[in-house]
């Protein structure tokens, strides 16, 4: 079962106890980092550690950097766009 750590606007820093990485929660389902086509997850199925896999594993520092890059990089854009 993976475990919500923290989060900043749409992204969440997750663990599954032993891997952490950051995803992306849209319409009630979670989508890894990645490029090109991404599939929503349920954190609840058996897709969850395909979750992880896709969004890469960080140790628990390098996924909170990321989470505070990615959460920074997407309030700028929407202010921008705003």
């Amino acid at each position: 079962m993976i475990r919500i750590i923290a989060e900043q606007e749409h992204y969440l820093l997750v663990s599954d106890g032993e891997h952490f990485t950051v995803v992306e929660r849209r319409a009630g389902k979670f989508y890894p980092l990645c490029n090109g086509t991404r599939h929503g997850h349920d954190l609840e199925d058996e897709t969850v550690a395909k979750l992880v896999r896709e969004s890469g594993s960080y140790s628990e520092r390098d996924a909170r950097g990321l989470l505070a890059h990615v959460a920074s990089q997407w309030r700028e854009l929407f202010e921008h766009v705003r």
